[in-house]
């Protein structure tokens, strides 16, 4: 693959992932690699060849006689992409304590800041939780803290690993969660305390505050996805009716029965 070829693929896999991790493509989505190319100005090829590497991420999935869309993940899938996470961050992180540059503690703390000033804003503006734009800059925060992290631990291979990871559960599971003020100042501390015992050189603080914030994101996404599938199942039940009004139905469809049954025939009627 040539260069100029491998960078138009890149555009287009970059472009997929900002509409993914935007919300603008949701769990469910058709993916039209026309419009796709029209978008971001290139021929289908290149974006033929993103989507089918999102579709060896586990992202998007071929529907036979639909199309592509964007993957529907289960509760089971939700726990495995955490689990992948816990055993991996917690040791990139102690790595990164050990290595991590000036330059890469000032980018940290911009972009743990950056979660600390949306928890601000959205107590000045007294609204529940994040509108569309807001959400856009936690995401793009949290998951460059994250990176920046296992950029400075020194494995790509970890790093590629854990960015499709991130990229999963972000799409998966974050855009269920409502991010009122408590889980954005939640964030913020944990993110805090990780950045903290790296910038000292502590790399079992740091390991173990990544851990403990994990866990803690995976219990949020756990529960906004049993909360959703709630609400889904209430939605899909029957409507009952009320048992004194189901028996004053059966009384009278009874009593017509009854009635039907002891109707004299009329002349016109035959044996």
């Amino acid at each position: 693959m040539s260069a100029s070829i491998s960078n138009l693929r890149q555009r287009a896999y970059e472009h997929l992932q900002r509409k993914l991790i935007s919300g603008e493509l949701h769990a469910g989505s058709l993916v039209s690699e026309q419009s796709l190319a029209a978008e971001i100005g290139m021929s289908r090829t290149p974006v033929r060849e993103a989507i089918r590497t999102l579709e060896q991420e586990g992202v998007l999935e071929q529907v036979p006689r639909y199309g592509t869309r964007v993957r529907k993940l289960e509760r089971r899938d939700l726990i495995e992409l955490y689990e992948l996470r816990e055993a991996v961050e917690p040791f990139a992180v102690a790595k990164a304590a050990a290595s991590a540059l000036p330059e890469d503690i000032l980018s940290l703390r911009s972009l743990c800041d950056e979660i600390g000033k949306l928890a601000r804003e959205l107590t000045k503006s007294k609204l529940p939780s994040l509108d569309a734009a807001q959400m856009q800059r936690l995401l793009s925060a949290d998951l460059g803290f994250h990176l920046m992290l296992l950029r400075a631990a020194g494995n790509h291979r970890m790093m590629k690993i854990v960015s499709d990871s991130r990229l999963l559960t972000g799409i998966f599971g974050t855009q269920r969660q409502a991010h009122t003020q408590a889980v954005l100042e939640q964030t913020h501390r944990e993110h805090q305390a990780i950045l903290n015992a790296v910038e000292k050189g502590d790399a079992k603080a740091a390991s173990r505050a990544m851990a403990e914030h994990i866990r803690a994101s995976q219990q949020q996404a756990l529960a906004a996805y049993d909360q959703e599938r709630a609400a889904h199942d209430a939605r899909s039940i029957p409507l009952a009716m009320p048992q004194q009004l189901m028996t004053e139905i059966n009384r009278i469809q009874s009593q017509r029965s009854k009635a039907t049954r002891s109707k004299p025939r009329t002349s016109n009627q035959t044996s």
